[in-house]
């Protein structure tokens, strides 16, 4: 999902690939070890290569998050900080849709810059900070965040 979201974000068109988990069968002579442990473990989600210089990370470009709006079967607002509306979706259905049964269309729709200046809070900079997630308007919070 990470890539499929990656290439459509850098509008590539007709790559073919296949992935297949590899950390726990890599060969010795590769040294996957503590370094590949330690970019398994902090690296941002991407690709990493074995190169002679050793392990090389290919992360995904931080594209600019979005404010996106929706509405659960309750009609309550739904918002999800997110680069593209399809990764608001994924955001979306995977968080809020476990606990019901019933079957939900999302009309998702961009409301970064049609929010009135009283609601925008502090939302310029929870999107800068670049943490994709549901998004929150809390008076508590000073204003917006992401979970």
């Amino acid at each position: 999902m990470v890539i499929d979201d990656h290439i459509q974000a850098l509008d590539v068109k007709g790559v073919l690939y296949t992935l297949e988990r590899v950390d726990h069968t890599l060969p010795e002579e590769w040294g996957g070890g503590d370094e590949l442990d330690n970019i398994l473990e902090n690296a941002p989600a991407g690709l990493v290569s074995f190169t002679d210089i050793g392990w090389v990370i290919h992360s995904a470009p931080v594209h600019k998050l979005r404010l996106f709006a929706s509405h659960d079967h309750r009609g309550k607002p739904i918002y999800a900080a997110a680069p593209s509306v399809t990764v608001a979706l994924a955001i979306m259905v995977n968080t809020r849709l476990p606990d019901t049964s019933r079957v939900h269309t999302f009309k998702i729709t961009d409301v970064t810059d049609t929010l009135p200046e009283p609601e925008r809070k502090n939302l310029d900079e929870v999107l800068a900070a670049g943490q994709a997630g549901v998004a929150d308007c809390d008076e508590e919070h000073d204003g917006w965040w992401v979970w």
